[in-house]
């Protein structure tokens, strides 16, 4: 894989606004021809608006789509504040500014591990790009995503994970939702991440690299376990918010 660019800004037009959840969007923008973007499948980039009067700050954004894709990028997000509702409000052709790539959260094809992925809500949108590029390049890697929703219409690319498991040998995944006690047409798991979760869905503990994206407390408590569990600190990466 190419080495990444020095961090650049890009105005990138809107061609595609996705509703992927109830509360969660993807928005795509278009990578014209004359331009080639390198990143890491992991990183993320400073999105802004352009020229907008009251919102003049940037907000960072993990890429989910799979750098071997040169066509364009994608971001989900869901509504949390000013600065994300003033998105949900724009249309397709509108443009935004992209300013990166940015972070040491990201996969290189350098790293051969079986790969864990761990995610808890809208952190599953740059260990989907970490997804797409393995299965893009067909690595050999064995990837095994464990994702902590509240509830199975709060899956976000549900239908493109499922795929990835039908056509990729290397791939599996576990769900768990921590708000299913009622909803009798969930099958997978329910409730929190816990020990015995984890000690049930990861094969090679300790020869894994272990990725793990979402809220401060959550990706604490994983460290925990995953601590408890005889995982080195170096095998272990984080992209925390909150």
């Amino acid at each position: 894989m190419q080495q990444t660019q020095e961090p650049k800004e890009y105005v990138l037009k809107i061609s595609k606004i996705i509703d992927e959840t109830p509360g969660v969007k993807v928005f795509r923008v278009d990578i014209p021809s004359n331009i080639n973007i390198n990143f890491y499948p992991g990183q993320f980039f400073m999105v802004s608006f352009i020229d907008d009067p009251e919102i003049k700050v940037s907000r960072a954004y993990s890429v989910a789509s799979s750098p071997a894709n040169k066509g364009y990028l994608e971001i989900a997000l869901d509504k949390v504040g000013p600065f994300t509702t003033k998105l949900f409000q724009m249309k397709e052709g509108d443009m935004l500014k992209f300013k990166g790539p940015y972070g040491k959260f990201y996969f290189s094809e350098e790293m051969k591990n079986d790969l864990v992925l761990i995610a808890g809500g809208t952190g599953i949108t740059p260990l989907m790009g970490i997804m797409r590029y393995c299965n893009d390049k067909k690595l050999a890697n064995k990837i095994k995503l464990i994702y902590s929703v509240k509830t199975q219409y709060d899956i976000i690319f549900r239908k493109e994970i499922e795929e990835i498991k039908n056509y990729n040998k290397n791939f599996d995944y576990t769900i768990t939702a921590t708000r299913a006690d009622d909803d009798t047409s969930w099958k997978g798991e329910k409730g929190r991440i816990d020990l015995m979760l984890l000690e049930d869905n990861i094969e090679n503990i300790s020869g894994s690299i272990y990725f793990i994206c979402g809220p401060n407390e959550f990706v604490r408590n994983i460290i925990g376990l995953l601590e408890s569990m005889g995982i080195k600190k170096e095998q272990i990466k984080t992209d925390i918010w909150g």
